[in-house]
């Protein structure tokens, strides 16, 4: 089975209409354990939903020469959150799906992990303590770049991806 050295790892918000989403995203290198690229992709710099999901398109597109496995955040409705999502449009399961059909259609590796996995193993705290993030002030930043909770979420999936799933160091 295929398993690169790089992730892009996703923490996506699918939600154009509903809220402006903004997805984050890391791409990470596993063999140096560093972060080279980051980012957020913000629906409200774009026209339309399709135009906001075909940035998640490009991106990959952008970064198809590392031939990443892709790490996604999955979309689970828990039951705290269940009555505020009556009559939604549920945009962030339909965003993971292009993302996941995108990823077959290149043959890369989609792996999917849930919020609850990464967000007590990789707190801030952690981050902060492996110096993949600093504190200024009240914000976090990443290379001197201050970073949203969905570019902080990215880079937990990236982490836990490498630590608990990835095969790239075992085989080497």
């Amino acid at each position: 089975m295929f398993n690169s050295r790089y992730v892009l790892a996703f923490d996506p918000s699918g939600a154009y209409k509903e809220g402006q989403g903004t997805t984050g995203w890391v791409l990470f290198d596993i063999e140096t354990q560093k972060v080279l690229k980051f980012g957020a992709i913000k629906a409200s710099n774009y026209s339309c939903q399709f135009k906001y999901w075909d940035a998640h398109i490009a991106l990959i597109d952008g970064l198809s020469g590392f031939q990443p496995n892709i790490v996604i955040e999955d979309y689970l409705l828990y039951g705290l959150q269940a009555q505020a999502q009556i009559n939604s449009r549920l945009e962030t399961p339909q965003l993971l799906g292009i993302i996941k059909y995108e990823t077959y259609k290149r043959g890369l590796m989609c792996y999917i992990q849930t919020a609850q996995q990464v967000k007590t193993r990789w707190n801030d705290e952690i981050l902060l303590n492996k110096g993949y993030i600093h504190k200024d002030g009240m914000f976090y930043s990443m290379a001197h770049t201050r970073v949203s909770d969905h570019v902080r979420d990215a880079l937990r999936h990236a982490l836990h991806f490498m630590t608990y799933n990835s095969s790239y160091r075992k085989e080497k």
